[in-house]
C-alpha cells in the first residue's frame, strides 16, 4: 500500500505589521504563516541512488487558526496509515497534529528563513469565466493591486512570497480564487537529503517572536 513519508517541517511566519505596509487594504489584523513539508511516497525511488524521492511542498498559507484546521484533515490519513513521519512504523493523528503546531510555534521569520536554503515561487492562476459574483468582485480588487498576465478570460500572478512583502500579502489574500490545491500554487526547492531537520541548522535570531499568552 503507498503512503506519505514527512521527513521534515518547517514555517515562515509573516506578520500582520508587515503586511499592513505591503498592503494595508487587505491586511493588519492577523499574522500569517507558510508551512512547508519535506515528504515523498514510499514507493518512489531516485533512479540513481536508489533513495527514497523527497521533496518540499507548501501544504498550507494562512492564519494559524486556518493552518492548523487543515492539518487536522489531514491528520485523518494518519489513522488509515496514508500517512506517518518517518523512521516510525505509524503515526497517530494526535502526533501529527502535535507536530505541525510545534512547527508553527517554532515558525521563522522572512529573513530566517533564507538560512534553511529553501526558496518558494508562488502563483495565482484565474479563469475569469469560472469565477462567482462575489469573486469577481476579489478579482477585480486584486487586478487594481498587481496587472496580471494572461488575456481576456485568464490571468496569472507569478509571486515570489519569500523577497517581496507586496507578493506575500497578495498571495495570501487572493490565493483562494485559484481552484488548484495549495501545493500546486507554489514550487518550492532546498536541501531534502541532510540528516538533520533545518531548524537545528538556522542560527537563534532566525525564530520569529512569539506573541504574550
Amino acid at each position: 500500500m503507498s503512503y506519505r513519508i514527512v521527513y521534515d517541517q518547517v514555517a515562515v511566519k509573516f506578520t500582520a505589521a508587515q503586511l499592513a505596509i505591503s498592503c494595508p487594504t487587505e491586511h493588519g489584523r492577523d499574522d500569517y504563516f507558510m508551512l512547508f513539508e519535506l515528504g515523498g511516497d514510499n514507493n518512489m525511488y531516485d533512479c540513481d541512488t536508489g533513495a527514497r524521492t523527497r521533496s518540499w511542498d507548501l501544504i498550507g498559507a494562512d492564519r494559524e487558526w486556518g493552518l492548523m484546521r487543515k492539518v487536522v484533515e489531514h491528520a485523518a490519513y494518519c489513522e488509515g496509515r496514508g500517512l506517518r513521519f518517518s523512521n516510525t512504523h505509524s503515526t497517530q493523528a494526535e502526533i501529527y497534529i502535535r507536530k505541525n503546531r510545534s512547527t508553527l510555534e517554532r515558525a521563522l521569520t522572512r529573513d530566517g528563513f533564507g538560512e534553511t536554503g529553501i526558496g518558494v515561487s508562488a502563483s495565482i492562476r484565474v479563469t475569469r469565466s469560472k469565477l462567482r459574483s462575489w469573486q469577481r468582485e476579489r478579482l477585480a480588487k486584486l487586478e487594481a493591486l498587481m496587472t496580471p498576465q494572461g488575456d481576456s478570460d485568464y490571468a496569472l500572478w507569478e509571486l515570489s512570497p519569500l523577497r517581496d512583502s507586496l507578493h506575500a500579502a497578495l498571495f495570501f489574500a487572493f490565493h483562494t480564487l485559484d481552484e488548484r490545491a495549495i501545493y500546486s500554487k507554489a514550487t518550492v526547492h532546498g536541501p531534502s537529503k541532510g540528516r538533520e531537520p533545518v531548524l537545528k541548522l538556522v542560527s537563534p535570531n532566525a525564530f520569529a517572536a512569539r506573541e504574550a499568552a
